[in-house]
C-alpha cells in the first residue's frame, strides 16, 4: 500500500508514524465535519438519530476492508465503533440546546448510552 521504501532507522520509521498519525487527525476531522453537516440534514429531514442497520453495514465495510488490507478486522471493528460513539455523543451536546425531546421512534430505538444520559439528538451519528 506505501509508495514510499521501508524507513532503515528507528527515527526515520518514528517520523513517519508521526506523519500518518497526522493524516489520521486530519481525515477524522474531515469525517466529523460530514457527520456534523448530516446531523443537520437528518434533522431537517425528521429522521432518528440511530440507524442500525447502516451501523451495521458501515461496520462490515470496515472489517472487509481492514481484511483486503492485510490489518485484523477486530482492529478496525472496534476503532470504527469508537467513532460511531464519539458522533452520536457529540451530535447529542450540539442538539440539547434545540432539541425538543425524543420522538416516540426514537425513544424505543434508544441504545442503553442513550438511555442512561437522557440525551438524544435528532441528527443520524453515522457517516
Amino acid at each position: 500500500m506505501s509508495t514510499s521504501p521501508s524507513p532503515t532507522t528507528v527515527p526515520e520509521a518514528r517520523a513517519r508514524i508521526d506523519e500518518i498519525n497526522e493524516r489520521v487527525v486530519e481525515l477524522l476531522a474531515e469525517r466529523q465535519a460530514i457527520v456534523d453537516a448530516l446531523c443537520e440534514l437528518k434533522a431537517d429531514a425528521d429522521r432518528t438519530v440511530r440507524d442500525p442497520e447502516r451501523e451495521a453495514e458501515l461496520l462490515a465495510h470496515v472489517r472487509s476492508v481492514a481484511d483486503e488490507a492485510g490489518l485484523p478486522p477486530t482492529l478496525a471493528e472496534t476503532l470504527f465503533e469508537e467513532i460511531l460513539a464519539h458522533s452520536v455523543e457529540r451530535q447529542r451536546r450540539q442538539r440539547a440546546d434545540g432539541a425538543a425531546g425524543p420522538s416516540a421512534e426514537e425513544s424505543s430505538a434508544e441504545e442503553p448510552a442513550e438511555k442512561a444520559t437522557g440525551a438524544v439528538s435528532t441528527c443520524g451519528a453515522q457517516a
